[in-house]
């Protein structure tokens, strides 16, 4: 509506450039597939639904049907209905609730949709006249009354969207032409999605809807599964890792290639591609998102451990060679207790070189694809086994020496103002406990962090390792700003091995300096480094 503006009492349009369209199809094709400008697209689809019931609303029927009949919905030769955008997810959501002149009142289910119905009633809103008032800087200039202003304002809308929006649209023959423009425009910043024609090619190859049209159906469950918990999963993301998981290390703008290349053999199948990605969507999902539901069994309790560690530490590298782990432990070419050895050193590996040195990852992508790769790969235990132990052993060679890891363990920090590092610094202390108890009972939730000199006492390093001790909640709450010396005997009363330590190391002070922090810091970075998180050698 910025693009409006009144010149002698009258509303005038002004062009607005909206960029490119890529489309697959012949120029008067009847039918186009959008490669590039599917969102745009359905937003024009959505403001041209506001207004057809705008129009409704307000009783000018043949407006609203102008618009409906000749840009939403068509009639084909047999002279039944189609429309003119099919938007195959969220279907039939935005078929039947907003595009649809006679609307059903179906509730969104998910976020796609629920983005969608807040778009169509923000238009609603944005088309009232309380709305238009308060948007239209010129709105006392128009002539007429409220509903006249009102009902000129939208024509002008439906003006600048029909005759007034301008494109460039460029059209290519088939999918590999469209490959060709999605790395040109891809280079050029465009972003484009090889996800969205990989999925154009397993439509286009399973296209039986009876009884059910079982692609389209187990795409979008796909979706839902990665969209199902609190870290909504990108698909892009997923499919990558997915793919060097099982076929080939690619950059992103490489993938729709590579697809290409593969679902030519004739050992492909579409079909079972198809059902392999749904079950390994599951399986990400548990990667990324792990529940302790997730691995019910007693036995799996390190698991969930380590998994809920490795995504603390914001690794995403990984997953692709946890698909291919968890999938031959599936196949039991893995045996149980070399399963969970392997995500156990991974996750002590993880701490170390990237939870607390923050080294540099791009080195493990490569190396995670094609040891997921080979481990696919493999047919027998002895195999599987031998995999797993070359991973190991670079896990070994990439270790970050004891002082680097020192250094970076020196500068985490937790503070009332800075708690970036709070859950890093839980998890720490959690482990090292746990570590002492041979056990991994205790959870990082069940911590609190207790400051020993308090920060009233003008300590500027208040919130380092070296000045912070774990704690349950009340026996916290009862240390507040406390001396230390009076704080003794309430760290007495806790259970944990690592406050018992804390004491034996201080039981003979009566003041905290930094000579004792720096004491404590130093044991905290030896257990850490050489026995909480040791790695096998």
């Amino acid at each position: 509506m910025n693009n409006l503006k009144i010149k002698d009492g009258r509303i005038e349009n002004l062009e607005y450039f909206i960029g490119s369209l890529v489309l697959i199809g012949e120029d008067k094709s009847p039918e186009m597939l959008i490669v590039d400008g599917q969102q745009r697209l359905t937003t024009i689809t959505i403001v041209l639904s506001a207004l057809v019931e705008t129009f409704k609303s307000v009783g000018e029927n043949d407006l609203a049907q102008g618009i409906y009949s000749t840009y939403i919905e068509g009639k084909d030769v047999r002279y039944k209905p189609f429309f003119k955008l099919e938007n195959e997810n969220p279907k039939p959501f935005l078929q039947e609730s907003i595009q649809h002149i006679t609307k059903k009142e179906n509730q969104p289910q998910n976020k796609e949709e629920k983005t969608l119905w807040e778009s169509y009633l923000y238009f609603i809103n944005k088309f009232k006249i309380d709305s238009l008032k308060k948007d239209i800087k010129f709105w006392n200039d128009i002539s007429g009354t409220n509903s006249q202003k009102q009902l000129a304002i939208l024509e002008a809308v439906r003006d600048e969207i029909l005759l007034n929006l301008k494109v460039i649209y460029i059209t290519v023959a088939n999918e590999d032409d469209a490959y060709m423009i999605f790395e040109t425009l891809n280079a050029r910043g465009k972003n484009l999605s090889s996800v969205d024609l990989i999925k154009n090619d397993l439509f286009k190859v399973l296209n039986g809807t009876h009884p059910d049209d079982t692609a389209k159906r187990n795409w979008k469950q796909i979706q839902h599964s990665l969209s199902s918990r609190a870290t909504k999963i990108n698909f892009e993301t997923f499919f990558r890792h997915f793919w060097l998981s099982k076929y080939n290390f690619v950059t992103e703008s490489k993938i729709y290639k590579n697809f290409k290349i593969e679902s030519n053999k004739d050992s492909f199948n579409h079909y079972d591609f198809i059902i392999d990605l749904e079950k390994e969507g599951a399986i990400y999902n548990k990667i990324a998102n792990p529940l302790k539901s997730d691995w019910p069994d007693q036995n799996d309790a390190t698991v969930f451990n380590s998994l809920n560690a490795l995504s603390l530490f914001q690794i995403t590298q990984i997953r692709t060679f946890i698909l291919a782990l968890i999938k031959k432990r599936d196949d039991r070419l893995i045996n149980h207790s070399d399963f969970c050895r392997v995500l156990n050193e991974m996750e002590k590996f993880h701490f170390k070189y990237s939870g607390i040195s923050s080294l540099k990852m791009n080195i493990f992508e490569g190396k995670y694809s094609k040891t997921a790769r080979d481990l696919r790969r493999s047919t027998t235990k002895a195999k599987s086994k031998e995999v797993i132990e070359q991973l190991l052993s670079f896990y070994s060679e990439k270790e970050p020496p004891y002082e680097l890891f020192k250094q970076k363990f020196s500068e985490l920090k937790f503070t009332n103002q800075y708690t970036r590092d709070k859950k890093l610094i839980q998890y720490i202390f959690s482990k090292i406990e746990n570590s002492y108890r041979n056990t991994d009972e205790l959870s990082i939730n069940k911590i609190t962090l207790e400051h020993i000199d308090p920060q009233t006492n003008g300590n500027g390093n208040y919130g380092w390792l070296g000045n912070i001790l774990p704690l349950d909640k009340l026996l916290n709450e009862q240390c507040g700003d406390k001396n230390f010396i009076d704080k003794l005997p309430i760290y007495k009363q806790s259970d944990l091995k690592i406050v018992q330590e804390f004491l034996c190391k201080n039981k003979l002070e009566t003041s905290y300096h930094q000579a004792n922090q720096d004491q404590w810091f130093d044991f905290l970075a030896d257990v850490a480094y050489n026995r909480t998180w040791k790695l096998e050698k």
